[in-house]
C-alpha cells in the first residue's frame, strides 16, 4: 500500500521566458515484503519467512527552472534541476526493531540499507602500537586496525557499528542549448552529491593475493624496511586479519560524482543550398556521450545501485564503468 502527499509551485514570468517549480512530497509504503528473520527457538529450519511487514516514509524536495531567450538570432536555454531524498524505515514488523544482512543493516527510524562493519583506525606500522591497541585476531605488524566500540579490549562482531549509506544528500542537474542561425550547440550535465559506496572489488583489487591485477595503490604497500610508513597494509595472503575480508569504514568511499551526459554539435545548411538538391533540410550533426565524469571514487564508476535488493544499495562488485560514444551523422528531410 502506498500513500503520497505533495504541495508545490509553478511560476511563469516574463513571458514565459522564466519557469519555476518547487515540489515537497512524502510518500509511506506499508506492506512491503521483506525476509522476516525466524527465531532460533522456533526450532524450524527456514532462518527467514518472507512477508508484508515493513513500511518506510520517503520525503524530500524538487527544484527546476529554465530561462529561455529565443528574440534574436542568438537564441539560447538554460535548465536546472535539484532534488532531495530523506528516507526512514517506520517498521519492521513484529516487534522487530533492525535487520542486519551481511554488511548492510536496516534499523526502524534510520534509512533502509546502512552501511554496518568496523571504524578503520589506521595500519599497525609498530610493535607498540598493536600492543597497545585491543586484541584483534591474526594482526601482526601492517595489518589494519579497527576501533574497539564497545571496549571490551576485544575486536569481535559486537564492535561494528553504522559506517553510512548510498542515499546522496541532493542530487542535481543542468542543461544548455544556444544557437546562432545555423549552428547550434547543446550539453547535458548530472550530479550527485554525499552517496558512498561499498567499494567491494577492493577485496580483489586491494588484497594483494597474487591471484589477479591490482590498483596501483598497492604498490605503496607496508613493507618494514622498504617502506614502513605507507598508504596500504601489507601484504598477506591470511584472512583471520580482515583487511579485506571484512567490511570496514576503509572500505567506504565517497560516491560524489559531476558527469556530463551528452554534448551536440548541429549545424543546419543553409535554406538557397538545400533547396538546389531538392530536399527541405539538411543537419550535420557530432556528438558525445559521457564524455568526462569527475570523483574522487576510486572504481570505475560512482553510480551503482544493489547487491541483491533493496537492503542492500550501493555495492560495487566491479560495475562496468560507462562506455564514451561518439556519433557523427546527417539528417535529410525530404
Amino acid at each position: 500500500k502506498k500513500k503520497t502527499y505533495n504541495e508545490g509551485i509553478d511560476l511563469a514570468l516574463f513571458r514565459n521566458r522564466l519557469e519555476f517549480t518547487a515540489e515537497w512530497y512524502k510518500n509511506t509504503s506499508e506492506d512491503l515484503l521483506y525476509a522476516v528473520p525466524v527465531p532460533e527457538q522456533a526450532g524450524v529450519s527456514n532462518t527467514t519467512v518472507t512477508m508484508n511487514a515493513a513500511s518506510m516514509n520517503n520525503s524530500g524536495f524538487e527544484f527546476s527552472a529554465t530561462y529561455r531567450n529565443r528574440d534574436h538570432d542568438f537564441k539560447y536555454e538554460v535548465s536546472a534541476n535539484l532534488s532531495t531524498l530523506r528516507n526512514r524505515v517506520t517498521s519492521l514488523g513484529f516487534g522487530t526493531d533492525s535487520y542486519i544482512s551481511g554488511s548492510y543493516i536496516t534499523k526502524v527510524g534510520e534509512e533502509i540499507g546502512q552501511f554496518y562493519g568496523w571504524v578503520y583506525e589506521g595500519i599497525a606500522r609498530t610493535q607498540e602500537v598493536l600492543d597497545n591497541h585491543a586484541t584483534q585476531e591474526g594482526a601482526q605488524i601492517g595489518d589494519c586496525l579497527y576501533k574497539d566500540v564497545n571496549n571490551d579490549g576485544k575486536i569481535t562482531d559486537d564492535d561494528r557499528e553504522i559506517l553510512g549509506d548510498n542515499s546522496p544528500d541532493f542530487t542535481y542537474g543542468f542543461s544548455t542549448n544556444i544557437s546562432y542561425k545555423g549552428v547550434s550547440l547543446s550539453a547535458s550535465f548530472s550530479g550527485v552529491q554525499g552517496a558512498q559506496v561499498i567499494s567491494f572489488q577492493n577485496y580483489y583489487l586491494l588484497n594483494m593475493e597474487g591471484t589477479c591485477n591490482q590498483f596501483a595503490l598497492a604498490a605503496d604497500r607496508y613493507n618494514s624496511v622498504t617502506n614502513p610508513d605507507p598508504a596500504m597494509y601489507r601484504a598477506n595472503i591470511a584472512t583471520t586479519n580482515k583487511n579485506t575480508y571484512g567490511v570496514s569504514s576503509y572500505m567506504i568511499n565517497d560516491a560524489s560524482y559531476f558527469r556530463c551526459t551528452n554534448i551536440t554539435l548541429n549545424y543546419n545548411l543553409p535554406q538557397k543550398w538545400v533547396e538546389k538538391i531538392k530536399l527541405r533540410g539538411v543537419s550535420l550533426f557530432a556528438s558525445v556521450d559521457n564524455a568526462f565524469t569527475i570523483t574522487d571514487y576510486i572504481g570505475y564508476n560512482p553510480d551503482v545501485s544493489y547487491k541483491s535488493g533493496n537492503l542492500m544499495p550501493g555495492f560495487d562488485w566491479g560495475t562496468y564503468p560507462l562506455s564514451r560514444a561518439y556519433n557523427f551523422g546527417c539528417k535529410l528531410s525530404f
